[in-house]
């Protein structure tokens, strides 16, 4: 039997974190990216300029626009001139967007308790350790063949 790619692997997590957490949000009226842009603003002061969302979330303006389009529905947001930028928008956190963060304040750390269950506290650390240095590896500059040989 063939052994399966690290990627496909990894492609395959992050598909089913991304479905569960998606189906135990719902009740809250929220997605998992919805709940990224929600934690981003909170640590920002409660608002940011939807450019700092599209970079943070590595997504394009449209793509940005519509998933704060859907927030402000739900009432999670507002969209306001930003006074920096007067094409841009600044996005600001609701009451009622602090209100479903002091909710969910446990949602990050029981996904994580979940996805590390079977795994001993030493394995845990190990993958978290692993992990991060792929992640990190990946986030630097562009090596070249040649270069990297030098």
């Amino acid at each position: 039997m063939d052994e399966v790619h690290i990627g496909f692997l990894l492609k395959g997590i992050h598909d089913k974190l991304r479905a569960r957490a998606d189906a135990d949000l719902k009740d809250k009226g929220l997605t998992l990216t919805q709940c990224r842009v929600l934690g981003f603003l909170e640590t920002n002061g409660g608002a940011a300029a939807q450019k700092e969302i599209e970079r943070h979330l590595g997504v394009s303006h449209p793509t940005v626009r519509g998933i704060i389009a859907r927030m402000e529905q739900g009432g999670f947001v507002e969209s306001r001139p930003d006074a920096q930028d007067k094409r841009g928008r600044q996005i600001v956190l609701t009451e009622k967007a602090y209100a479903v963060g002091r909710q969910l304040a446990s949602f990050i750390p029981e996904n994580e308790a979940r996805l590390v269950r079977t795994l001993s506290d030493r394995e845990a650390q190990t993958l978290r350790t692993l992990l991060q240095r792929v992640y990190d590896d990946l986030e630097a500059p562009a090596k070249t063949e040649k270069g990297a040989d030098a």
